[in-house]
């Protein structure tokens, strides 16, 4: 708890995934155990925060979405996800 308070909102979302990424679906593909707004709570943060990062980490390519729910997510590169929930 104590390191939750002192990251960033990138650092907080980037570390969640990695986390829950034991529901993987199929090879790479792993579906949000929750809703966005359930994941701001956990993270103590605002839904558009959650959201904004998980776009942001879209656009530079780190994940990807299969549909327009955006439930489910394609990781493409978990070393450079694991890089930003470690960052301090």
């Amino acid at each position: 708890m104590l390191l939750l308070g002192r990251k960033t909102s990138l650092e907080k979302v980037a570390a969640f995934l990695p986390e829950t990424d034991g529901r993987i679906t199929a090879i790479g593909v792993m579906a949000l155990p929750m809703s966005r707004r359930d994941i701001a709570d956990y993270l103590g943060l605002a839904l558009e925060t959650v959201s904004r990062e998980l776009s942001r980490l879209q656009r530079t390519g780190v994940l990807g979405f299969l549909d327009n729910s955006q439930r489910a997510i394609v990781l493409r590169d978990r070393l450079r996800l694991a890089s930003f929930g470690l960052l301090s």
